[in-house]
């Protein structure tokens, strides 16, 4: 079984002053002989793909004997500088570091100043700390080191919509939220009205909303799905400090690269970026299984890490070639990393993921495993 050695790169950027820098360090992957994928349809890229292999475990968060329980592990949020990680509970932020020791936790049920009523998404904040989306109070709220409230944005009215952080502020969706119905048995989504002219909108500390200005020509397949909408189907992550990306899940999942002006005011461009075609496939699998009055969540979340944007994969079912996460090349990159599910218990009911050099941080409901990579 051959291993392939990658050279990655960690960047980061001081909140004021964009200072980059670059960290060489070796990743080695175990990985079975995997042919180049057929080229993405709308991108005409050809992709190879190189599986991740799952080693040892390194701990459990929380630990055999500990009085801590997880209620509903939401989502994880891998700190600016790669060295611990944000794990969202149902009402808690615990923060781990890269052995699972606990760090702190911060939150706590209830709508005074830090606590929690109903957060469904965490992404890492610039400098340290994490922003938390509470759908249940109407607000983001920023924590900081030492379980310490830094700062907080309310009168959000969509705050279960994906986001990214964004200078001092937050990057929201900006889309009518899809109207739920129930028919007999099934629980029917129609999708919201898109609006070409305006896809994301900016909050701000002082709880100013700025409206983002849109391209004259947004692609159709960026907003219109006629098996989900922007607000269920949309993930987020930061590339740079005026870059985001956005993967679409739906019957046919795509990813795009946005780049926004200087002044946050506008939307510069659109890029499609390239998809394995063998992860869109089973994408559009899932969404037809699900039938024509249901929208398969197929993409939970997106992120990037070491530089290469991440998907993690959810409503695909376990099984052999079934993706946990994979990797979307940027700036004209042809090669996909891909964790799947296989290796792992078939029993664990993963809602997050992340791949590291050195170790696979997996996120269950209940608990959180950290893995070592495979080498050889």
């Amino acid at each position: 079984m051959p291993c392939l050695e990658y050279d990655y790169r960690v960047r980061s950027c001081a909140a004021h002053g964009r200072r980059v820098f670059a960290v060489a360090v070796p990743f080695l992957l175990a990985c079975d002989p995997a042919p180049p994928d057929i080229p993405d349809p709308d991108t005409g890229v050809q992709l190879t793909t190189v599986r991740v292999t799952p080693g040892d475990t390194i701990a459990v968060f929380p630990p055999p004997g500990s009085p801590l329980l997880l209620e509903s592990v939401r989502a994880m949020a891998l700190a600016e500088d790669g060295r611990s990680v944000h794990v969202l509970d149902a009402h808690t932020v615990h923060h781990l570091d890269m052995d699972g020791n606990l760090l702190g936790s911060m939150g706590g049920e209830g709508e005074g100043p830090g606590e929690l009523k109903r957060p469904w998404r965490i992404q890492p904040a610039t400098g340290g700390g994490a922003w938390v989306l509470d759908s249940g109070n109407g607000r983001a709220t920023l924590y900081g080191h030492g379980s310490t409230v830094e700062d907080q944005i309310t009168g959000i009215d969509r705050a279960g919509a994906p986001f990214v952080p964004y200078r001092e502020g937050i990057l929201l969706t900006d889309v009518p939220m899809p109207v739920v119905s129930v028919s007999g048995r099934n629980v029917v989504s129609t999708p919201g009205e898109p609006n070409r002219e305006r896809l994301l909108s900016y909050h701000c500390g002082s709880g100013e909303m700025l409206e983002v200005e849109s391209p004259p020509e947004v692609p159709a397949a960026f907003v219109q799905s006629e098996w989900g909408s922007r607000e269920m189907g949309w993930s987020i992550a930061a590339v740079s400090r005026n870059e985001i990306a956005i993967v679409v899940s739906g019957r046919d999942l795509s990813a795009w690269r946005l780049v926004l002006g200087d002044d946050a005011h506008r939307i510069d461009s659109i890029t499609e970026l390239p998809v394995p075609a063998d992860v869109r496939r089973l994408v559009r699998e899932a969404a037809e299984f699900a039938g024509p009055d249901m929208f398969a969540v197929t993409i939970r979340l997106a992120r990037v890490v070491d530089g290469r944007l991440w998907a993690v994969a959810g409503g695909l079912g376990p099984g052999p070639g079934k993706p946990l996460t994979f990797t979307i090349p940027l700036d004209g990159g042809t090669t996909s990393l891909r964790l799947d599910r296989e290796p792992l218990d078939p029993e664990l009911d993963v809602v997050d993921a992340i791949v590291l050099p050195d170790r696979l941080i997996v996120a269950t409901q209940i608990e959180v495993l950290f893995l070592s990579v495979a080498r050889e």
